[in-house]
């Protein structure tokens, strides 16, 4: 297994840094993937063979007060951090 993190601004991936909606924090995501099989934490759910999926933890970089702390950390099996479920709640600017 291959475990690929990343973080905030500090990471050049080509990605904007992830933020929680409810703080403004800055959020880390960490990621391990199965590429063997092209699936990860188990049963491809319908998904084609090779299609990759990770299993996914999301939650805020240092300890802060946030609104959304209930609904942190967020976990599961996905294919981006952005179709977790869950993440249309916790993830982006602040609303």
């Amino acid at each position: 297994m291959r475990r690929a993190r990343h973080f905030g601004p500090a990471v050049v991936t080509g990605h904007r840094p992830l933020l929680c909606r409810g703080c403004a924090g800055n959020l880390y995501a960490v990621c391990t993937m199965d590429h063997a099989g092209g699936k990860a934490g188990g049963k491809a759910g319908g998904k084609s063979a090779g299609t990759a999926v990770g299993q996914w933890e999301v939650d805020h970089e240092m300890p802060v007060p946030c609104p959304l702390s209930g609904l942190l950390p967020l976990t599961g099996t996905a294919a981006s951090v952005h179709d977790l479920p869950g993440a249309e709640e916790v993830l982006g600017p602040p609303v």
